[in-house]
């Protein structure tokens, strides 16, 4: 349902409310195996086994008391409020959004009784359950994980778009996004898939004469630091990179041993627990405890997404009538950056090259 209102000729105001539903699809249904996230099962791969649903999806997961049970569609109610200004030389949108999620499908840690280890789960034996019944497979550092219709969750944001002609060839655009998703009983950022981006933007200025012949355009597309992530984007191997003593531990006894950078200790006898790290001095428990923390058996590398900047330039010419060519010259500065979830950094420095035609 909604409404548009014309205050005066160069002003719409506008608002919408709509109710809809998400259904679970393949792989919210069956995942079963090793995912960007960790080891995922789904409720028919561990019937039987008296799991129940964790508290949030790293290893510090206690029992929420719910059993695992097939997810069911999420549903929700959505709130938009948009104002829009129309002038001969200035163009601007904004609009704010609401979106209220009930039921919300998220990735949550399994939590199985005591004695646990040893049972296979999609092929894979669990190797080790923690105190609170957090299980872990050889496959991933993280914890098995399950989908689960966890609780609600609210997004909001804005959007902004906005072009101003400063001259008769001359205009600037900027375009900028914000949302923030927050677990309505907790507080916290909700376990959703592929995280809540960060608030992004972008500058463009274009060069386009009235001939229409050829066009230029120098922009800029920043994001800011996303510190505010949650516990399935900070288990997650992609992002936060959560590493244990264990993975320390194979590393100093075998991959820096043989790259030459364990040095024998006081014993002068390699493979005890007094071999340096012969860049800094540091036994294994001494690496063990700067990088995680004393007494803390894992913690993810990363809480943060860097923000970044980047310089790019494009521009486009027409040959005839039906003929265009364009070139994009992006990431200028070859910055590296990535989001939430990505897996690996973009793509540096380069250069794309269109040739369209119309019949």
């Amino acid at each position: 349902m909604g409404f548009s209102y014309t205050p005066v000729e160069m002003v719409t105001l506008a608002a919408n409310i709509s109710r809809g539903f998400r259904a679970p699809h393949m792989t919210d249904l069956g995942t079963l195996g090793l995912t960007g996230s960790g080891f995922e099962v789904a409720a028919r791969d561990i019937a039987g086994l008296g799991g129940t649903v964790g508290s949030t999806a790293d290893s510090t997961a206690i029992t929420t008391g719910r059993g695992v049970t097939q997810v069911q569609p999420e549903t929700n109610w959505s709130y938009e409020f948009s104002a829009r200004l129309r002038h001969k030389r200035f163009e601007s949108d904004l609009a704010f959004f609401v979106n209220d999620i009930h039921d919300n499908i998220t990735k949550q840690s399994l939590i199985l009784p005591p004695g646990a280890v040893g049972t296979s789960l999609g092929g894979q034996p669990i190797t080790s359950q923690n105190a609170n019944g957090v299980v872990f497979v050889a496959a991933s550092t993280s914890p098995v994980l399950v989908r689960t219709n966890f609780d609600n969750a609210r997004i909001w944001g804005v959007e902004h778009d906005m072009e101003v002609k400063l001259a008769s060839a001359l205009s600037l655009r900027t375009v900028f996004s914000y949302a923030r998703a927050r677990d309505t009983r907790t507080g916290l950022a909700p376990n959703i898939e592929g995280g809540t981006p960060a608030p992004d933007g972008w500058v463009k200025l274009r060069y386009a004469p009235a001939s229409g012949r050829y066009w230029i355009e120098p922009y800029m597309h920043a994001a800011a630091r996303q510190s505010r992530l949650s516990s399935l984007d900070l288990s997650d191997r992609r992002t936060g990179a959560v590493r244990s003593r264990t993975n320390i531990a194979n590393f100093f006894n075998r991959g820096a041993r043989v790259r030459g950078l364990i040095g024998a200790g006081p014993d002068t006898i390699f493979g005890t627990a007094d071999d340096v790290l012969l860049a800094t001095g540091e036994t294994l428990l001494q690496v063990q405890d700067r990088v995680l923390g004393v007494g803390v058996n894992s913690a993810p590398m990363w809480l943060a997404i860097p923000g970044y900047v980047t310089f790019n330039v494009r521009g486009g010419f027409r040959l005839g009538e039906r003929h265009d060519f364009t070139v994009d010259f992006e990431n200028i500065g070859d910055r590296n950056y990535r989001g939430i979830s990505w897996g690996v950094d973009a793509p540096g420095r380069g250069v794309t090259l269109r040739y369209s035609a119309r019949f």
